[in-house]
């Protein structure tokens, strides 16, 4: 017998969950991050970025979860995901859209 009250992907109770909450998240991202000048660190609620969009003219440093760092400017391109699993992003100017990956899609 199916289980009346199922875990949903987040163990919301469907009652108090949004549609994507009750059903999952389709997509290989789940939320974006807007990074401008300064440090963005990926823990805590920002944790699982592992993608970026860099926009033209950015410059600074992308950190890698494991070590070793990426000038942004080589990643800057008109709409390209790069995908890296990142810790942080030092942006000394331009813009950065850090991408939190949904970890139930592989």
């Amino acid at each position: 017998m199916a289980d009346a009250n199922p875990i949903q992907p987040y163990n919301y109770p469907a009652s108090q969950a949004n549609e994507f909450e009750a059903k999952g998240h389709p997509g290989k991202y789940l939320q974006s991050i807007t990074c401008g000048a300064g440090t963005t660190i990926f823990t805590g609620s920002y944790y699982g970025v592992g993608g970026v969009i860099v926009a033209t003219s950015t410059v600074g440093t992308a950190s890698l979860s494991k070590g070793g760092t990426v000038p942004l400017a080589t990643l800057a391109t008109t709409q390209t995901i790069h995908e890296l699993s990142l810790s942080s992003v030092k942006v000394d100017t331009g813009t950065v859209y850090a991408l939190v990956r949904n970890q139930l899609i592989r």
